[in-house]
This record gives structure tokens, C-alpha cells and sequence, in this order.
């Protein structure tokens, strides 16, 4: 197996590209970027190097899910999933959620609505048409676009002229992934079908590849199985593509009908791959759940085109990030358009050649969840009764995972007996192919709309029965048992449905926001929440280290010396309304103030240096370990009983955590008293065991 590629370098070149794409001096209008970015290249242009590194920018898109036309910079996007461009520049875009559309971005930079309006199912011109979840799009040679229609089970065909029909509904299961060979020829992605088809003139669908139920399985076509394959691309030879989501791989499929599965050697493979291209010059491009494009060599190899963990950046490809990557198509050779569906974005990855020095830079983008739209309506609890209230058993942002593998809790706990139900908390449809993860496991959940609902047997009752409703679709092994679970891309749920009971965990977790940076659910007004209860501060709960990591134990006349720089760690914990006396629950804010021998504040410490504040989370994977001190956590995860030793010196906040130290040289040498600040939520202050009295040495002992 060849070995992955080196780690690219970026030279001076790249790097002066990417700062005339940031450069506020060259914006220019969108009109003259999408022209640009997306022109194809002339003969004169030189080959492009095998290595070639990419910059990503941001075309289209303010980065505010919604549903509005306008100037490419200043248009919205529900759930876009799909691209396709045409021989003149022209990008078009399926878009989903509650304004489900296809939309064209014009070369003179203006996006605008060709067909579709509200979710449903028509047929009709323009905006009389209706469409569900529309996935993966592609364009013939005559400017036709097929679209897989996701939600209504259906592929469908817009004209030129806006006019849209359906070319297959019956033989096809959640369609997601979409391409046309040469002659004309429809083939699909059948998703749900574990399936590669194709359509016919008259409609019929046949079987390319893949059998009866999802599987893992090389060989003759009608041998083979795939797992949620949600993405095709073909090559000018007609080897078929398959981003097989489920299994974490791409497969080909010969012009013969024999399945084999492409290597990839990267060293931790691919995960959930959904958008696949293939460019000219032989190599195949896909996108994958960790927001990585990866490009795929005729000669085995594979490298990491850009993108490195989920967020949003634009620059240098190693740098770049990217949110729930649908589907991407090829512009020309190296360069890349690409649903960021996420960041409700479109954005292009090119190589500095293929940009040019006069390109003008995108906006400044800032995607972010929108918290207060979400906090419009109350939030309710997710078992009876809905409006609460429930015992909290967790709050965001305690430590959990083992020693040196530290995590954030990413929500909060309810309370319930196993086999309660599960209900949905507020309307929402299912954005990715795979909505459901860990099966069988305690950890099992599913994601509806901007909520992850975790620690539940979704789609079951509480003896493991199968729900009934369509929404869920178990799949069974040869003696009938469950051995996984399905909700399709574009299910819409409703506010009280039930998804599922309550596991062996006891407790239902209840996310709120984009996977790795959640908002906490406490602050979205949870309906009947009561905090009342004052937070805890373990009696000599207060200690002090060097930054040694050495704990401060001189003393004189009672009161602590401290010197030089200081870490401060606090042992506290807190409890709501409604908790059994042995709960501990982790804290919202945290800080410390110093203060004089009199009570009053010391200069520079007029209010408390606030440090610490659980109201979102962060992609940062070392975040918990600067939050919390060695010791940490719940029995669950090895310790003898629940504690939370934070350190209130380092930072986090809104999602950035950064190292910290109190410098007690910027005060003058005297008596002192450290007070720690502790509270809960709802404001409730840890008043007993916060003050240590010290005195401020010199730094020389």
C-alpha cells in the first residue's frame, strides 16, 4: 500500500495568493469573483503540478441559513447540498430545508430561484414546482438538470426553461447522490436501497450494483452490497464512482458490473464520505464528515486537498475548514466548487494558479449557529410532561472521558427511568445521509434539526420493538433481529413525536447546536427550569500551585504565601431545583478577584477577572484539559465520585480556551485575600470556603 503523501508546504506563492484573497483593499463586486473562480482554463494555462496546493474562498453566501436571493455575497441558503456548473460559470445549487429550491449563481454574480418554492411534491415551471430535501444535482450536455429528490423518494428533470417533471419515483428510496454519463444515461446514488441505478428514457430503473440491505461486499454487481452510499461520479471510461457513506470507503463499479473497493491511505481513512467528482485527468475528489476534501490518485495514493476538523476558515487548504460538506463538482482542472452545507456556503478550492493575483477576496464571514432564532420559542423538556419540570442529571461543559482523555459534556442530562419515550423538542428534518450513530450502544442517538437527542433506543420501544412509523426503518439481520436503525435524509419530525425510548442509561441528553460547538440548552429558556440552589466549594477547595504544577503550602501566621505566577484551582460543584442530595452537577462561571485586607478590590481587580464560562463548547480537542485539573470527572469514566477541579486561571469562553496565570508580581507585596468566584446559571454564588487569605511574596524566596 503506497504510503500517504508529506504534509504540504506552502510557499511564498501561496501565501501572498491567499493575502490578495483576504486583502480588504482588492474587494471588489461579486459579480467579477464568481466570473473569475469559476472561468475555465485555456490551453495557454501550464499542466498543473501533481502537488498543486489549494486556497479555499467563500463565493456565495453570507453564512446565515435562510432562504433570500440577491448578490452572491449577500444570498442565504436553507440546506444546500448540491453543485453542478455549467461550460459558462454558471453554479447551480439545490437547496433544502423549509424553502426547498434549485438555484442558479450566475457568472454576474446574482443567485436566483429556478424551480421550487415550499416543501411538497409537483411537478410544474419555476416556482409551481415543489421538491423535498433535493440532494445531488448534475447537468447533462444539452443543460438539463437531474436532481435527486430526496424526500419524495423521486428523480427529477429541469429544463432549460425552469420546467420541472419526474423522470423516476417508483424503484427509488431516498435518491442522494446523482450523475450523467455520456450518452445521456441517469445514474443514482439509490441511497436507502443500498443500491447504484440507473434511469432509463421511460423512466424504468435498474440495478447497477448492490443487492437486498446494506453490507460490505466486493464482487459481481448483483453480489455486492453497499451501506448508504450517498454519492456517484463516472470517469470517460464509465467506471462508476460510489462514495459508500455507511462503510467510510469509495468503491468502483467497472463498465462490466465487478465492485471493488479503493484503498485509501491516510491514516485514519475516510469518514462518512458523501460528495465524490471525478476531473479529466483521472483523479476523484471527496468530501467526508470530518469537513476534509480528499483526492484520490490513479496510482493508489491519496492526500488531504484541504480542510482539517469542522468549523469555517478560507485560506491555505491545510488550514481551511469546513461544516457538513454535501456535494462537490469540478469547475476545470484544479479547480473545485463545493456545497458547505453547515456554513450554508458555497466555496471553491483552486490552485493559486488557477485563481490569479487579481481575484478579489470574499467578505468577512463569520457562520455562526443562530442562538437567537433558536431562542425564539421556549424549550421543552424531552419526556412527559414537556413542560417539565424534570430533574437535570448533567450540565454542559462537565469533564468527562478518562485520564489525558478529557471531554466536555456537550448538554444536558434529563433524568427518566429506562423506556421512557423520547420526544422531539422542536420541529426540525434530518440534514445528513446518517442521522442515526452507535447503534445498540448507550451512547446511541439521533440528530433532528439543531438538536441531538443521545443515550435512547431510537426508533424503539422500551423492549426494543421497532416504532411504527415510516420514519424509521430498521434493518434486520437473517433472524429478524434489529441491527440498525435508519432515518432518511429529509424525515421532517414535529414538535412531541416520539423518536424512541430511553436505554439503560437512565437519562436522555439533549444537544443544542452545531456538533463540537453546542450552545448551552439552559440559556434557550427551558420551560419550568428552577435554579435556586447555591453552587459548592469543596471546604479547602481553593488551592494553589506553581507553574510547576507543585502545590503551594507555605504559610505565615495562617495565611498562604504565594510569588511569581500561580495557577488557582477550585473544587465546587452545584445543584438545581429538584436534585437528589448525592447529584453534582458542573458550574456555568467561574473567575477570581483579589482583594484587600479591608474586602475592598485591589487595583486591577475592581470586578471579578471572569475566566471561565460554559455558554458553548469548542472544536479546540484540548479545551477540557486547560478547564480542568488533573483529578476530573465521574465515576463512569474511573473516578471514585464526581468532581470537578477547574482551573480558573486558564480561559474558556464562547468557545476559546487559552492558557492563563495569575502573575501575583503585578500587585505589591502585602496581605491579601483571594476570593473565587462560583455560579450557577441562574447566578447563584458560592459564598462559603471561596476566600483563601494570602500574602504576596517577592518572587525571590
Amino acid at each position: 500500500m503506497p504510503a500517504p503523501p508529506a504534509p504540504i508546504r506552502y510557499n511564498l506563492r501561496v501565501r501572498r495568493a491567499i493575502w490578495i484573497l483576504s486583502a480588504g483593499a482588492l474587494l471588489v463586486a461579486a459579480a467579477v469573483a464568481v466570473a473569475w473562480l469559476t472561468r475555465r482554463v485555456s490551453m495557454r494555462e501550464r499542466p498543473l503540478d501533481r502537488d498543486w496546493t489549494a486556497v479555499v474562498s467563500s463565493i456565495a453566501g453570507d453564512g446565515t441559513i435562510g432562504a433570500r436571493d440577491g448578490g452572491a455575497w449577500q444570498a442565504r441558503f436553507s440546506d444546500l447540498f448540491g453543485v453542478a456548473v455549467s461550460p459558462d460559470g454558471t453554479i447551480f445549487i439545490s437547496d433544502g430545508g423549509d424553502a426547498p429550491r434549485i438555484r442558479r449563481l450566475s457568472p454576474d454574480g446574482v443567485v436566483t430561484a429556478i424551480a421550487g418554492s415550499r416543501p411538497g411534491f409537483s411537478d410544474g415551471i419555476g416556482t409551481d414546482a415543489m421538491f423535498d430535501s433535493p440532494s445531488g444535482i448534475a447537468l447533462d450536455t444539452g443543460g438539463t438538470l437531474y436532481v435527486a429528490d430526496t424526500g419524495n423518494n423521486a428523480v427529477r428533470r429541469v429544463t432549460p426553461d425552469g420546467r420541472v417533471a419526474t423522470i423516476a419515483r417508483d424503484g427509488v428510496n431516498g435518491p442522494i447522490g446523482i450523475t450523467v454519463d455520456r450518452s445521456g444515461r441517469v445514474i443514482v446514488a439509490d441511497t436507502y436501497n443500498d443500491r447504484v441505478g440507473a434511469i432509463a428514457a421511460d423512466g424504468a430503473v435498474t440495478t447497477i450494483a448492490g443487492g437486498a440491505g446494506p453490507g460490505a461486499l466486493d464482487g459481481a454487481a448483483a453480489d455486492a452490497r453497499f451501506q448508504t452510499p450517498s454519492g456517484v461520479a463516472i470517469d470517460s471510461s464509465g467506471t462508476i464512482y460510489v462514495a459508500d457513506t455507511g462503510n467510510g470507503v469509495v468503491r468502483t463499479i467497472s463498465p462490466a458490473g465487478a465492485v471493488a473497493t479503493i484503498a485509501t491511505p491516510l491514516v485514519d481513512g475516510l469518514f462518512r464520505p458523501t460528495g465524490i467528482v471525478s476531473v479529466a485527468t483521472g483523479e476523484v475528489f471527496v468530501t467526508d464528515d470530518r469537513g476534509r476534501i480528499v483526492e484520490m490518485r490513479t496510482d493508489g495514493s491519496a492526500r488531504i486537498v484541504a480542510g482539517s476538523r469542522p468549523g469555517f476558515v478560507d485560506g491555505a487548504g491545510a488550514d481551511a475548514r469546513f461544516r457538513r460538506l454535501g456535494a462537490l463538482a469540478a469547475a476545470a482542472p484544479g479547480r473545485l466548487i463545493l456545497a458547505d452545507s453547515g456554513n450554508a456556503l458555497v466555496r471553491i478550492i483552486a490552485a493559486p494558479s488557477r485563481i490569479g493575483f487579481h481575484a478579489p477576496p470574499s467578505p468577512r464571514l463569520d457562520p455562526r449557529f443562530d442562538a437567537d432564532a433558536f431562542r425564539w420559542q421556549p424549550l421543552l423538556w424531552p419526556i412527559d410532561p414537556m413542560d417539565g419540570p424534570h430533574e437535570i442529571a448533567g450540565t454542559m461543559g462537565e469533564a468527562r472521558g478518562g485520564e489525558s482523555g478529557e471531554r466536555f459534556h456537550a448538554g444536558i442530562d434529563v433524568h427518566a427511568d429506562e423506556g421512557t419515550s423520547v420526544r422531539v423538542v422542536r420541529d426540525g428534518f434530518v440534514a445528513a445521509p446518517i442521522a442515526v450513530a452507535d447503534f445498540g450502544t448507550l451512547n446511541e442517538s439521533v440528530r433532528i434539526g439543531a438538536v441531538t437527542y443521545v443515550h435512547l433506543r431510537v426508533g424503539r420501544d422500551r423492549h426494543g420493538r421497532a416504532l411504527d412509523d415510516p420514519r424509521f426503518v430498521a434493518t434486520r439481520d437473517d433472524r429478524g433481529a434489529i441491527v440498525g436503525m435508519r432515518v432518511k435524509r429529509g424525515a421532517r419530525f414535529t414538535t412531541a413525536d416520539v423518536i424512541g425510548t430511553v436505554n439503560a442509561f437512565n437519562h436522555v441528553h439533549l444537544n443544542v447546536g452545531w456538533p463540537g460547538e453546542e450552545r448551552n440548552p439552559l440559556l434557550f429558556r427551558l420551560v419550568l427550569f428552577e435554579d435556586t440552589v447555591p453552587p459548592t466549594i469543596a471546604r479547602g477547595g481553593v488551592r494553589l500551585y506553581d507553574e510547576a504544577g507543585g502545590l503551594l503550602k507555605e504559610r505565615v501566621k495562617g495565611r498562604l504565601v504565594v510569588r511569581a505566577r500561580v495557577h488557582i484551582v477550585v473544587d465546587a460543584w452545584d445543584q438545581t431545583d429538584g436534585n437528589e442530595s448525592r447529584r453534582r452537577l458542573g458550574l456555568y462561571r467561574l473567575g477570581y478577584q483579589l482583594l484587600t485586607e479591608d474586602g475592598s478590590p485591589a487595583s486591577g481587580f475592581e470586578s471579578p477577572r471572569v475566566t471561565i464560562v460554559f455558554d458553548r463548547l469548542s472544536l479546540n480537542p484540548d479545551a477540557a484539559r486547560l478547564v480542568y485539573a488533573p483529578g476530573s470527572g465521574i465515576p463512569f469514566y474511573g473516578r471514585r465520585s464526581t468532581r470537578f477541579l477547574y482551573d480558573v486561571t486558564n480561559t474558556f469562553r464562547d468557545g476559546v480556551a487559552s492558557p492563563g496565570i495569575w502573575d501575583t508580581a503585578s500587585a505589591p507585596p502585602g496581605n491579601y485575600i483571594l476570593r473565587v468566584l462560583a455560579e450557577d446559571i441562574r447566578g447563584n454564588d458560592a459564598i462559603a470556603n471561596r476566600d483563601v487569605r494570602v500574602t504576596i511574596a517577592s518572587a525571590a524566596p
